[in-house]
């Protein structure tokens, strides 16, 4: 079942169905003709029905209810369920029209139908007159088949005499009709699955489900089913299933032999703690469901109940009804989706047994389903579409709702007596996927409620759920769960570790990977629970952590279960849970691991774990710190603290990529003055700061898979993105990020930062053995040290100091790139085998042998992650990234920021001019005396174009050019230019032409200091790097190179021209063509003038690059090139809305 196009069908249906439904009823509200004059009645409760709700709930709510018997009628045409044998909304085999419709033009229509059959023949026959007689029979025949099926399904096919069927969309029978739309988006193929019917469902709802979700509002009562519904993969509620119905069943009748069948039943390893189960009838035991959805939990345990009554030697004919009537229980507080849960199982019957469905039309057999509906005069009941199955009856009210056949009312009665019913017995089994709702965005009345009723787990639906499922079930009963795993970790689910373990027993469980359920925006788990302690016993636990992807958890489960050697089953006492802080479900530590918790110290009591700063406004106050001046710049030392008297920027440490050991320090933040500034907004979060500035070890709080810990030198202020632990005295901060940064870490950080936020009250509960090794601190110094030069070997470090093909600098470049290849393939192995002695050590040091190797994947090596790639088992180098680098480079060098003569930095403040950078190298090298005397000459205007070919002198090709020629030599410059070129993957200038910006973009993330002018369709471009912008630079722009490019094309034109008169018959209509593309360049040209960069030029703007790139790029309008995410519209308009800038000069 391809579910992504189920998904697109269904939202795509739903979107034509409303829209339809929509028309039909400004039709019908502005029509008056004697038709609908005749349907006065359907008319009066369909303004009735608008005036209590509005038009939009009644668009909505005709749209679902169509779709859903459309559904429902699809599949059972395309499994030849229907009763009155002909395909409703199918056509026979090789035929275009419903077979129903084609069987009426030959002249039949079921006797069972209650149509006005002599008015179908006369439409179709045309003795009464109709634009589309077809689709006008057919209408009636529809309605009539949906009528028909009310005394086979009266909760989904209402019979149809309301204003449901006056807002019919008009468009039935042809290829555009959405009657069309479900036969193509339901196939034959798929309805062979009746979890067709639960996946169409919650597609058909999930664009609404996903506004909610996003909305971050509370939920109003009408919005908590469209909010939480989640359809339970096939596999989940078969573990369900097996390991609760199974289980219970291999308990009742120890011989049984259907074990065998339940795939995903795990054999329990505390079976000789339980005591022999007392007999019981197969028909007695009951199964519920308390928050049913369309019924895929309910269905499946109808084949598990199956080929148990099978396995007693019922009747075929008679199971299905004994199922269906006396063990499956469900209720929901969505109306639809039980009315789908009730159609599913009846699907299930008719799937069993031919004639079920005409024994359902004459014994009005129907399914244990319900929903719930507010009742006014019912204290239990009057606020139940929001409270559901949470509601609390006792046994002894089961019954003391009286029902009066005779009155207005009784059909009110039977419902509310019947939720008391179900809410009022116990049941064998009770297994569900709870809604995850949490406390915040629950309404006011459901919250109430939770809080006053279920203290211990008022913090979300779904654990209140666990409990409450216990409550409905008999003692010794099992339950069987699908919910977000942070209940078996996060402290304010406490309580209900505590009362599980106290008073339940885990029989087993199995905890998805992250990424291990599509869909679902939380990490998930799915269990099952005795209810009774064994306290003796020992449960079994599937870990699936290592498994990514949703494709991957059902075989992965499945080899566990087959074989319980592997290393991702485990049996544990959940006794031992109470010796783990919170009484977390560490069931994957052995004995060492439990007992170093309980015994050594915790990183808290060997220092300070803290959060960092928050600036209150991070446009405002963050930058990257290439957006700075290095003026203003306070380079990490010990002395940072008082720089910053006089100096603006200092280092935000704030997260990033996984990485280890150093590095992720691309961000600053003002804090002239101390934070002056910053704090005197009253917005920002400062905790500790009388820490900042010292020497610690940080991570990133937002986890995307492994947690990589660094080493945070002085000088240096934690963000809120990177919690830091600061030591308390010693200096033994390298052993304990070696210990971090070692695999004997994973087991604890999966117990104490289980989920993707590692907040520093998770870390700082690690604990970490007393122990002193300088053969340890050696190898993490090491890694630190190779760290931290391959993260400066980038240019967006601060401590960049020059490109490493030019630092090597070999006879030619080919041979440089080869050098710069083994010279870090060897770093990288040198720091891959560090951390694997590291984890030896440490594998050592905690008695892990048996259950740790100390091998590590090489794709977990965190350094080169852009140039490399581990292909194979092999680290291969990526030549393209590595010649993107070098000519980022060597741009750099062509506008002043680097030079061929002095490493680091050179002209990196505003406005600085050749003149600084002649003064910068003549500080370090006295030969240079004059501007000529230098290698390489950076570009005097800071203007270079990028154009098509070689328009000017101080063409970016040209200078390219100079300078491979200067830092590898004018002999070798042909071989040099072409390895080059072979390496990009294109000649170089069509990579400037296309593909420089774009990289120069992403490498420096959405903040570029080389800035881009361009004409709207680049027939224009010229770079300016923005540290040595000035309010001349337009105008330099404009008169210097756009002017003068005019020209030179217009002169180009004339030699055209002359061509199209003198040359060949070839030549002028090559000619021809060109003229005609150059017009269109120069009318480009001559508007990009004349409304763009004349009228910028003439305001000469100024930048301040302490307002950053965000702002300082959106002041050129669209005289500079677009780049979604920096000046875009949406982007621009949030920049309008900055408070501290003149929001006048963003254009």
């Amino acid at each position: 079942m391809n579910t992504n196009k189920l998904k697109k069908f269904a939202q795509e249906a739903r979107r034509k169905l409303m829209e339809q439904v929509g028309a039909r009823l400004a039709l019908v509200l502005s029509t008056d003709s004697a038709a609908l004059r005749e349907k006065a009645e359907q008319l009066r409760k369909l303004q009735e029905a608008i005036n209590s709700s509005s038009k939009a709930q009644v668009i909505d709510k005709v749209a679902y209810t169509w779709f859903n018997r459309l559904m429902a009628l699809r599949f059972m045409d395309a499994n030849d369920y229907q009763p009155i044998g002909l395909r409703v909304v199918t056509p026979k085999d090789g035929y275009t029209l419903p077979e129903l419709l084609d069987e009426a033009k030959q002249g039949h229509i079921p006797d069972d139908l209650p149509v006005k059959k002599q008015h179908i023949y006369d439409l179709l026959d045309g003795k009464i007159p109709s634009t589309n007689p077809q689709n006008e029979a057919y209408k009636e025949l529809l309605i009539g088949a949906c009528n028909h099926l009310n005394k086979v399904f009266p909760f989904l096919f209402e019979r149809i005499e309301d204003y449901t069927e006056l807002l019919l969309p008009d468009d039935l029978i042809s290829e555009f009709s959405f009657v069309q739309d479900m036969r193509d988006g339901m196939t034959t193929e798929d309805c062979q699955q009746v979890e067709i019917i639960g996946w169409l469902y919650q597609f058909y709802i999930s664009e609404l489900n996903e506004d909610l979700i996003s909305s971050k509002k509370k939920y109003e009562k009408n919005e908590l089913a469209p909010a939480s519904q989640l359809f339970t993969p096939k596999w989940v509620v078969q573990y369900m299933v097996d390991n609760t119905l199974g289980q219970l069943w291999s308990e009742i009748n120890p011989t049984t032999k259907i074990l065998a069948s339940l795939e995903f039943y795990i054999k329990p390893a505390y079976k000789d703690q339980l005591e022999p189960r007392k007999p019981k009838n197969i028909e007695e035991i009951k199964f519920f469901e308390p928050c049913v959805g369309s019924g895929h939990i309910l269905s499946y345990a109808f084949d598990v109940f199956y080929k148990m009554y099978e396995e007693q030697g019922y009747n075929p004919t008679e199971i299905p009804e004994l199922i269906i009537t006396k063990n499956l229980f469900g209720v929901d507080i969505d109306q639809r989706a039980a009315q789908l849960a009730a159609f599913v199982l009846l699907m299930k019957g008719r799937e069993k047994h031919r004639r079920f469905l005409r024994n359902v039309e004459r014994s009005s057999i129907q399914p244990n389903i319900a929903y719930y509906q507010d009742f006014a005069t019912d204290s239990k009941f009057s606020n139940a579409s929001a409270l559901g199955s949470l509601i609390r009856i006792e046994q002894n009210e089961m019954n003391s709702v009286q029902v009066d056949e005779s009155s207005l009312f009784g059909g009110q009665q039977k419902e509310l007596k019947r939720l008391y019913q179900l809410l009022g017995q116990r049941y064998d089994v009770v297994v569900t996927n709870p809604p995850y709702i949490s406390s915040s965005r629950m309404e006011g009345s459901l919250k109430q409620y939770v809080e006053a009723t279920y203290p211990d787990t008022k913090s979300d639906l779904f654990s209140t759920f666990v409990l409450r499922c216990l409550e409905l079930c008999d003692e010794g009963g099992l339950t069987g769960y699908m919910t977000p795993f942070v209940w078996m970790f996060i402290s304010s689910y406490e309580k209900l570790r505590e009362i599980m373990i106290d008073q339940h027993f885990i029989n087993n469980l199995i905890q998805l990977e992250y990424s291990g359920f599509d869909g679902a925006t939380v990490p998930i788990c799915t269990f099952t629970l005795r209810n009774k302690n064994l306290p003796n016993a020992k449960g079994s636990y599937i870990r699936l952590s290592d498994f990514k992807g949703a494709a991957n958890q059902a075989p992965k489960t499945l080899e566990a279960i087959r074989n319980p050697q592997s290393n991702w089953f485990y049996t544990a006492y959940q006794k031992d849970f109470q010796r783990l802080p919170d009484c977390r479900l560490g069931y994957w530590l052995n004995e060492t691991q439990i007992t170093s918790i309980e015994n050594d110290n915790s990183l808290e009591v060997l220092g300070n774990t803290r959060r960092g700063l928050q600036s209150g406004s991070s446009e405002r106050f963050i930058r990257i710190w290439h957006e700075t001046e290095i003026n203003n710049f306070v380079f990490p030392s010990l002395s940072a603290l008082n720089d910053t008297q006089y100096k603006k920027w200092v280092v935000l440490n704030s997260g990033g990529s996984f990485r280890r050991w150093y590095g992720n320090l691309n961000t600053v933040v003002n804090w002239y003055r101390r934070g002056e500034e910053i704090k005197s907004t009253g917005k920002a979060i400062i905790p500790s700061e009388h820490l900042y500035f010292q020497r610690a070890i940080v991570w990133n709080k937002i986890i995307s898979g492994t947690l990589g810990f660094r080493i945070q030198e002085h000088g240096i202020i934690p963000g809120d993105a990177s919690p830091a632990f600061f030591l308390n005295k010693g200096d033994n901060l390298t052993f304990i990020l070696g210990f971090l940064n070692s695999k004997v870490i994973n087991p604890l950080l999966a117990l104490f930062a289980p989920t993707l936020n590692a907040q520093v009250g998770d870390v700082k509960k690690i604990p970490i053995k007393d122990s002193d090794s300088s053969e340890i601190e050696d190898l993490v110094n090491s890694s630190i040290d190779i760290s931290t030069q391959e993260w400066s070997i980038w240019e967006t470090s601060w401590n960049f100091q020059k490109n490493e093909l030019t630092r090597i600098n070999a006879q030619d470049i080919e041979e440089s790139y080869d050098l710069y290849e083994q010279y870090w393939k060897n770093k990288f192995f040198q720091l891959h085998q560090n951390e694997e002695e590291l984890n030896r050590q440490f594998i050592e040091i905690y008695g892990l042998q048996d259950e740790l190797t100390p091998d590590v994947p090489l794709e977990d090596i965190t350094i080169l992650k852009e140039e490399t790639s581990i292909k194979n088992g092999q680290l291969v180098f990526h030549a393209d990234e590595v010649f993107a680098q070098f000519v980022s480079y060597a741009v750099g060098c062509l506008f002043g920021r680097y030079s061929l003569d002095k490493e680091g930095l050179i002209l990196a403040n505003q406005g600085e001019t050749l003149e600084d950078y002649l003064q910068k190298i003549q500080n370090s090298n006295s030969k240079f005396q004059t501007i000529n005397d230098l290698s390489f000459v950076p570009d005097d205007d800071n203007i270079i174009p990028v154009l098509d070919d070689e328009w000017f002198e101080d063409d970016i090709v040209g200078r390219f050019y100079e300078f491979l020629k200067v830092s590898f030599g004018k002999e070798n410059f042909d071989k040099n230019l072409a390895f080059v070129e072979d390496c990009l993957g294109k000649d170089i200038r069509k990579y400037f032409m296309k593909d420089f910006y774009t990289d120069h973009i992403r490498r420096y993330k959405k903040r570029p200091i080389y800035w881009m002018f361009s004409s709207p369709k680049g027939s224009f471009n010229v770079l300016i790097y923005m540290h040595r912008y000035t309010p001349d630079t337009l105008n330099k722009i404009l008169n210097g190179y756009l002017r003068e490019y005019k020209e030179k094309l217009q002169t180009h034109q004339e030699h055209l021209d002359h061509l199209m008169v003198t040359g060949s018959s070839t030549e002028q209509a090559r000619a021809s063509k060109q003229k005609d593309k150059l017009k269109l360049v120069l009318l480009e040209l001559q508007e990009y003038e004349r409304d763009v960069l004349y009228p910028l030029a003439t305001e000469r703007i100024a930048i301040d690059l302490d307002d950053g790139v965000l702002v300082n790029y959106n002041k050129f309008g669209k005289a500079i090139k677009p780049v979604p995410g920096l000046n875009d519209k949406k982007t621009k308009d949030k920049v309008r809305k900055f408070d501290w800038i003149d929001v006048e000069e963003i254009r």
